[in-house]
């Protein structure tokens, strides 16, 4: 991977983990490691783990700004918070400037994220003040997965006990629209070994988007939709 083009490590599977740290040499069992490092214990600085010593090295080698990899940390612009303290609206800026929106919602019994998918969005819906922004572009896979680990996060904070068990895509953007990047975070955000929100607790919300369900029912994909 060249310095030039670097990439998140968020935006891989658990199997591309694996093939890159082998193709350096190292031992793929070491990416139970860093797979659990990045999505099950959500670090946003893997230089604060102890890791073994060929993972640790390759980390400091090919992780951090100006390197072949990086891990997609949003910056918290501002956090609303409802009147009963149960929902939490986040504005998150992405690296590129791009300022999206995320939601914890807390009810008796469970707690929901609701995730963007894309900045702006190209639907132009008139009851939608996303719609009417205008499609700015898709968000990449790192980035939807960004916002659970976030949201999981803050209600660590704030309930220890509590695990994050739902996950709704309608925040901005229309998920259809962005399926090959929403396939592949969903893909991450369902892996037991990670994250491990299962697929039944997922709910894709779209607008109609033809192509996009079609596809869906033709991979007999696990996810809901809500249309």
């Amino acid at each position: 991977m060249s310095p030039s083009a670097p990439q998140s490590l968020h935006d891989l599977g658990f199997s591309e983990i694996e093939s890159i740290l082998s193709g350096a040499g190292i031992n793929p069992v070491h990416a139970k490691a860093l797979w659990r490092a990045l999505h099950r214990e959500g670090e946003t600085d893997l230089t604060n783990r102890s890791f073994l010593p060929p993972l640790k090295r390759w980390i400091e080698t090919n992780v951090g700004e100006g390197k072949a990899f990086f891990l997609d940390v949003p910056e918290v612009v501002d956090e609303i918070r409802s009147s009963d303290g149960l929902t939490r609206k986040f504005l998150l800026r992405l690296r590129d400037g791009q300022v999206i929106e995320t939601v914890l919602m807390g009810y008796d019994g469970r707690h929901t994220v609701c995730v963007s998918t894309q900045a702006g969005c190209a639907m132009g819906c008139v009851f939608c003040a996303t719609g009417q922004m205008g499609f700015v572009r898709h968000l990449r896979p790192g980035e939807i997965v960004a916002q659970v680990l976030h949201a999981r996060r803050v209600l660590k904070e704030i309930h220890p006990n509590k695990r994050l068990r739902n996950l709704v895509m309608m925040g901005m953007g229309e998920p259809l629209h962005n399926i090959d990047a929403v396939m592949r975070a969903l893909d991450i955000i369902s892996d037991v070994r990670g994250i491990g929100i299962g697929p039944s607790k997922i709910a894709i919300s779209t607008v109609g988007v033809v192509p996009g369900i079609k596809r869906m029912a033709e991979e007999d994909s696990p996810y809901r939709l809500a249309v």
